[in-house]
């Protein structure tokens, strides 16, 4: 598991390689400048676990990307945590296997996604240090992070953690086997508006 406060090198690179797919060069170039990431303007972090890329520098680099955009920035950026979803299911590939003998034998679709939620946040736990956790209230499942990596030092005037919101809806999707547009994810309260945790309601 990496020091908390600081993303492994894979991570990172899936998500800056996501994002220079989804932005385009020249918003990613921006981004990259603004969040002091320059050592990866030309090549991306190696597939390496040791740690890489800091909270804080992941976190102005999708401020970044979300300036850049605007509006759509919000939008996007959960676009790019789809795509980070299919470059993390190709990295971990006995991760998406085990995902899928699971879900052949949970047959419930509630139960096929709280398992894969739960195992997500392992994953994450191990990628960055931070500590998410799951739970259900009835028939809503929440994902909360006490440590999110992507607002730290941002005071954001509504939740602006929407890149980790796009890999919750890509997951979800991935698991259901249906259109990622019938998932919804809400992020309920962020840190970078103050809130203690980012909570986020998933339904579909």
């Amino acid at each position: 598991m990496t020091a908390q406060g600081q993303l492994t090198q894979r991570y990172a690179r899936q998500i800056l390689d996501a994002a220079r797919a989804v932005a385009g060069p020249e918003a990613w170039a921006e981004a990259i400048g603004r969040a002091g990431l320059e050592r990866y303007r030309e090549t991306l972090p190696p597939p390496s676990p040791e740690p890489g890329v800091t909270f804080a520098e992941i976190s102005a680099f999708c401020a970044g990307l979300r300036e850049r955009l605007s509006p759509q920035g919000g939008i996007l950026l959960r676009r790019i945590g789809h795509e980070t979803l299919r470059r993390d299911l190709e990295a971990y590939g006995w991760v998406a296997h085990l995902l899928r003998l699971i879900s052949s034998v949970l047959r419930a679709p509630r139960e096929r996604v709280y398992n894969a939620v739960q195992r997500a946040a392992t994953v994450v736990r191990t990628e960055t240090g931070s500590t998410p956790r799951v739970w259900r209230e009835g028939e809503r499942i929440y994902w909360e992070n006490p440590s999110c990596p992507y607002c730290v030092g941002l005071s954001c005037g509504e939740p602006c953690c929407d890149l980790p919101a796009g890999v919750l809806e890509a997951l979800v999707a991935w698991v259901l086997e249906r259109p990622v547009e019938t998932v919804r994810v809400v992020e309920e309260t962020c840190r970078g508006m103050g809130a203690p945790a980012c909570r986020y309601r998933i339904e579909w």
